[in-house]
């Protein structure tokens, strides 16, 4: 990473980390705070005056270019990917070049503070003077209303106001973009690939979740620009921050801690209703992006599940075919899944489910014949 400015990463206004990688410093200063993404993965670089030979130059390059490499990783992980869509729209109005690769990542992170309303850190600058956290907070501030249009509409426009801004950090592969409410909070907008039908899905599969005993992310639908979206709130808070299932996996493989086992400590009920939801509404989409942990961002502590989200590719055509499609969890497949869940964890539903829940009658009865193969009633 030649020519990076040195920063620090933040944990809102706690110092964690300093890093400079062309001094090849990677000082952490709050263990506590550390990002999950980078336990375990430091190594502490010996001191100049430890160096005696060639040999001790070599190890001490070594270990610094792997804490690069993990603090590189890290910050890349949090930009969006270029085949989001519009995301090519975003770079160019950013003026960014349309790489792809790790070292450009890092340079947007960067001129965005990878700032995220996944959780709390930053990056700040030497010359940023007294800069706090609700300077950057992007829950506290004004969003860039154009980088937000082009994120959602995929619009040539002219760049103005701040990079700081939680589109160049937020990923999945749809057309979405924040909006500021009048309550305050911010609301995630998205916009199907074709036409409105995954958006359409999503609500719909939001209002079937209604009826069932599991905590998921309200969507309802909207309107922008004349667009049919949907769109819900930002499910975290100042107290509660996102560890996605990619990153625990990868934390846990990292530090040999068995992660089947360590999330059914921490809330196998809510990773069972996940398995038994996703055989009913035939999601073949469940990835290590679209589930995962809350952790308490004073103690780091890990929570429990955060609610279920991202539902727009369920009722895939092919999977409700296949009631034995390989499942992304255990070797097994989503009908084993779900039916070793239905024997861990109380699932019901808590009102009624009808022909009128669902778009079309395929989905409809789908929907119905799993739920029987459960033993479940619809109504």
């Amino acid at each position: 990473m030649d020519g990076a400015k040195p920063f620090t990463i933040m944990m809102r206004d706690v110092e964690v980390m300093r890093v400079d990688f062309d001094a090849l410093q990677y000082e952490v200063f709050c263990e506590k705070y550390l990002p999950y993404p980078l336990r375990g993965r430091l190594r502490e670089i010996p001191k100049p005056e430890g160096i005696k030979t060639a040999y001790d130059m070599t190890q001490m390059v070594i270990t610094a270019r792997k804490n690069e490499e993990a603090v590189v990783g890290w910050l890349a992980s949090r930009v969006l990917l270029l085949s989001r869509a519009n995301a090519k729209w975003i770079y160019n109005i950013c003026h960014f070049e349309q790489t792809g690769t790790d070292e450009q990542k890092v340079k947007i992170a960067m001129a965005c503070r990878a700032v995220s309303v996944l959780d709390a850190y930053w990056l700040k600058f030497d010359d940023d003077g007294p800069l706090l956290w609700e300077e950057v907070d992007v829950k506290q501030n004004p969003l860039n209303e154009i980088i937000a249009q082009v994120a959602l509409h995929g619009k040539s426009l002219t760049l103005q106001g701040s990079l700081v801004t939680p589109e160049l950090t937020t990923n999945g592969a749809y057309a979405k973009a924040w909006r500021r409410h009048s309550d305050n909070l911010l609301w995630l907008y998205k916009l199907g690939a074709n036409g409105n039908t995954e958006s359409r899905i999503e609500v719909m599969c939001s209002d079937l979740l209604d009826k069932m005993n599991v905590e998921h992310v309200l969507y309802k639908a909207g309107e922008d620009e004349g667009k049919y979206v949907c769109m819900c709130p930002c499910m975290t808070t100042e107290k509660k921050s996102v560890l996605t299932g990619m990153e625990f996996i990868s934390w846990c493989n990292v530090n040999g801690i068995d992660a089947d086992q360590r999330m059914f400590e921490i809330d196998g009920e809510s990773i069972y209703k996940m398995w038994i939801v996703d055989f009913l509404i035939s999601n073949r989409d469940r990835h290590g992006q679209n589930w995962g942990f809350f952790y308490n961002t004073e103690t780091m502590e890990i929570l429990g599940c955060h609610p279920l989200f991202d539902h727009n590719n369920a009722f895939d055509i092919d999977f409700m075919k296949d009631m034995d499609a390989p499942y992304q969890f255990g070797e097994m497949t989503i009908r084993q899944a779900a039916v070793k869940a239905m024997k861990n964890v109380d699932f019901h539903f808590t009102a009624p489910i009808t022909r009128a829940d669902f778009i079309t009658d395929r989905q409809y009865q789908s929907f119905r014949k799993r739920a029987e193969y459960l033993g479940m009633k619809l109504a």
